[in-house]
């Protein structure tokens, strides 16, 4: 997969281990243990819970890549063991107190990068963005770190959204853009798509699909786009990407300092811990 170029796919490189230590880091997975909660149980209605009390339909529809079933009941697990409120504080404070662990007390950069992202989130447009609009309405933390926490997982939800949609809009399920992920990248096995928990026989069948429609092709143990596949791929990369382009032009003349200064960041909370130091998981998505 060739480096991220684009201003959008750049800056979403740089913040993705910073929004996602709510969910990797020792601190959150305290945090949701002293709730009852298991670290994916805590992730997933850290999530849904910025829409409230949601359906589990709505909760499988705004997510995406998860098998569904397995997602519903992760949800109707945590909500039975724990409250929305309780689940957002804990989601909040982990992600804080990691970055503190990491980085220490905040310099004035922090509150300079955060200036900028939320110059771009002031410009995004919520309509169509479900989980990105129930965490926008969200109250801004007070401390430095957990702001710019808040700011990379607003953005990434924002994000998410968008690709969600661009997926639907190609014809393209949900596992089935697991896979093809997994081919852009040159993962090796299913692996990747596994962890979202589908079955053996539905990974099959989606793969069968993908070969006959020719957008993959078989390689060993891994699949390959192929160059249907690939223009596919990246016109849904454009589709997102051109989702982003109000954040980015309301980040005006910032963007390449907070690119700079978050995936400095981001590189020491993978050295931490507090994300995979992982290439193939850094690029994923």
């Amino acid at each position: 997969m060739p480096p991220a170029t684009s201003p959008a796919r750049r800056l979403r490189d740089a913040i993705e281990p910073i929004a996602m230590v709510y969910v990797h880091s020792q601190e959150a997975r305290e945090q949701y243990e002293a709730l009852g909660l298991r670290r994916f149980e805590g992730y997933v209605l850290g999530r849904a819970g910025a829409l409230g009390l949601p359906p589990a339909s709505l909760v499988v529809a705004s997510f995406g890549a998860f098998e569904p079933d397995m997602l519903t009941g992760t949800y109707e697990a945590a909500l039975a063991t724990a409250s929305v409120p309780d689940v957002l504080a804990a989601k909040l404070a982990g992600a804080t107190r990691c970055l503190h662990r990491v980085f220490g007390e905040p310099a004035r950069d922090v509150e300079e990068v955060v200036t900028v992202l939320r110059g771009g989130l002031d410009r995004a447009p919520v309509l169509g963005k479900p989980l990105f609009a129930g965490h926008a309405a969200l109250e801004w933390p007070g401390d430095a770190w957990a702001r710019l926490w808040h700011a990379t997982n607003l953005l990434r939800e924002f994000r998410g959204d968008a690709h969600i949609a661009a997926l639907v809009s190609h014809g393209v399920g949900m596992l089935e853009s697991n896979l093809l992920t997994e081919a852009r990248i040159g993962m090796a096995g299913r692996d990747y798509t596994r962890t979202r928990s589908w079955s053996e026989e539905a990974i099959e069948a989606a793969t069968a699909d993908l070969l006959d429609r020719m957008l993959i092709t078989r390689d060993g143990d891994r699949i390959r786009l192929t160059e249907r596949g690939a223009a596919l791929r990246d016109d849904v990369e454009e589709a997102t990407e051109a989702a982003l382009d109000p954040v980015v032009e309301g980040m005006e003349h910032g963007l390449e300092r907070v690119v700079e200064r978050c995936t400095r960041w981001s590189r020491e909370l993978r050295d931490a811990g507090a994300f995979p130091d992982d290439d193939e998981k850094l690029q994923a998505g």
